[in-house]
């Protein structure tokens, strides 16, 4: 009886964790709108870190990770030079821009049926100037794990498309180039 308890324990312990990949990126319209008027820019997204902390784990169903086997410094700075390729300010011979994820964290429990992540960079130029930026992204993630940690997968593209705004908005921004 108990090798049997021990087995079906087992059994249940491996096969109730699973991955949940969010969706590849997908570029935003606003976001490239925002950047055409930077056309004379010439920038890249390359050498992202991240010195803050990242629990992956969502509730007991398992990790929340890029698509594309890319980690979260890697996703991020492609969602950035994807959008800069689509606005036309892209290149791999202009100004470099380097990032630090410097906060990184979801909750697929937030007011019970709600989730969000939170995040936030700082962003430093080849020509020495830096800007810090922060964005909370809000959704609906549901009340079983199964349905809230698949929402939460799934809002993280929006959440970077988000702080992707929020940067690119900023007045900030264009003392990076």
């Amino acid at each position: 009886m108990i090798k049997r308890t021990l087995a079906l324990a087992s059994i249940l312990i491996l096969t109730g964790c699973s991955t949940m990949t969010p969706p590849r990126y997908s570029v935003s319209v606003d976001n490239v709108q925002a950047l055409k008027k930077y056309e004379n820019a010439q920038l890249t997204f390359s050498d992202f870190k991240q010195s803050a902390a990242y629990s992956s784990n969502c509730r007991l169903m398992g990790p929340i990770q890029p698509a594309d086997n890319l980690s979260m410094p890697e996703f991020v700075a492609k969602a950035f030079n994807d959008e800069l390729k689509m606005a036309d300010v892209y290149s791999e011979h202009g100004t470099k821009i380097s990032g630090d994820i410097t906060n990184i964290a979801f909750s697929s429990v937030a007011g019970l049926t709600n989730g969000y992540w939170d995040i936030s960079v700082k962003l430093t130029s080849s020509n020495g100037n830096s800007i810090d930026v922060h964005n909370k992204y809000e959704f609906k993630s549901g009340f079983d794990a199964i349905t809230a940690c698949n929402a939460t997968a799934d809002a993280l593209t929006p959440a970077v498309q988000d702080l992707i705004k929020k940067t690119v908005t900023d007045p900030s921004f264009s003392t990076l180039f």
